[in-house]
């Protein structure tokens, strides 16, 4: 007997999911600042819900003479 899990996409407006008896998600899981894990089913939608952040960092442009 296996326990089925299912694991959903984490992006807004994926409605991909992963089912699996393995107990870890077989996604691209991300752990935000917040300590919250956050799972993606392939890379673009992981890139659509960076993409929607304000940058952590912003280096100020210095153009060459």
């Amino acid at each position: 007997m296996s326990i089925e899990r299912i694991f959903y996409c984490d992006w807004r407006e994926c409605d991909g999911h992963v089912q699996t008896a393995s107990r870890l998600a077989p996604l691209i899981t991300v752990t935000e600042h917040a300590g919250r894990s956050l799972h993606f089913c392939d890379w673009d939608c992981l890139l659509k819900h960076a993409a929607e952040k304000p940058p952590v960092e912003i280096i100020p442009f210095a153009a060459a003479d």
